[in-house]
């Protein structure tokens, strides 16, 4: 859906505000996708222990 510019600023500030804070519907994914992002929450978890592990690792070796 593509939108006029001519047409959005014809409209009144007040139109505008409306329409900006209107919720947007879900978009639907394809398999591929979901299946990035459930790799990617994945990679998540995992990397938080690793770098919390290597940044208190680090805290410690500088007080030696």
């Amino acid at each position: 859906m593509q939108y006029d510019p001519k047409l959005i600023s014809a409209l009144e500030a007040g139109q505008r505000t409306a329409e900006s804070e209107r919720p947007l519907p879900r978009r639907v994914l394809g398999r591929g996708t979901m299946a990035l992002l459930i790799v990617l929450r994945i990679y998540v978890v995992i990397a938080i222990p690793i770098v919390g592990y290597a940044f208190i690792h680090a805290l410690l070796a500088s007080r030696r």
